[in-house]
């Protein structure tokens, strides 16, 4: 066969593997809301180091079964942090992507330092999205930002590398920049619809949450518990403005 033709097989059964991969790890933390900031189950400490560890050895197996060619390294180690980030915090999004830009690093090549700094870019600014959007964070912003930082990491690559501009041209670092929007996409849309399916829209993190009820299998009961939930949280509401009226 080919070395070309089988050069593409290997190209798509890569992105079909990412997508997938990404699809079912999305689904996992939104039927389990285990990195979820109200899942009183697990301490604050607990969910960032477990999302530092799931999200960095993500980034890290993004480099570890990509493959080179054109001299780039065609990977979505930049999924990581980013996905990690977006969703679950500034911790989650700066430790994934120290793990996954010092991973990057052992693989060498002329992109070697340029995209570990790339990397290290993506989990500051992702870090700073997350600050900025908060529980307002939705899958086309999330798209969006991606989009973005591939851009930047492309830009980042072309200024810092000899030759940089050549390299961002060619169809493995397009192709790069384009797996990474699609996985954030991909793990995205399957972390918010899992999670609105088994555990209800998010409620929010400034007011009293709900302990994660099954919504899928008993909807009666964690209507009940939103009730009264709006109830003691309109009591403490009226309770406060009182208090700020005696003042």
């Amino acid at each position: 066969m080919d070395g070309n033709l089988l050069f593409w097989i290997d190209i798509i059964n890569f992105v079909i593997g990412c997508i997938l991969f990404c699809c079912v790890l999305g689904g996992f933390f939104g039927i389990t809301g285990i990195l979820d900031p109200d899942n009183e189950n697990i301490s604050g400490k607990k969910r960032t180091v477990l999302g530092i560890l799931i999200f960095g050895s993500l980034s890290v197996l993004g480099n570890l079964i990509g493959f080179s060619n054109d001299n780039v390294l065609i990977n979505f180690r930049d999924v990581g942090p980013i996905a990690g980030g977006l969703w679950f915090g500034p911790a989650v999004a700066l430790g994934a992507a120290v793990m996954g830009a010092t991973s990057r690093l052992f693989f060498g090549g002329a992109t070697m330092f340029s995209c570990a700094i790339a990397t290290l870019a993506a989990g500051v600014a992702s870090a700073l999205m997350y600050r900025m959007f908060k529980d307002k964070m939705t899958v086309r912003v999330s798209v969006m930002i991606a989009a973005i930082l591939g851009a930047v990491h492309l830009t980042l690559v072309s200024i810092l590398t000899p030759n940089g501009v050549a390299i961002i041209l060619t169809p493995s670092a397009i192709g790069s920049i384009a797996l990474v929007v699609v996985g954030v996409a991909t793990f995205s849309a399957s972390y918010k619809y899992f999670g609105a399916r088994f555990r209800g829209e998010y409620t929010g993190r400034k007011d009293q949450k709900l302990s994660h009820p099954k919504v899928g299998r008993n909807k009666p009961v964690y209507n009940f518990q939103l009730r009264e939930l709006e109830k003691k949280n309109a009591a403490k509401n009226n309770k406060n403005a009182g208090r700020s009226d005696n003042g």
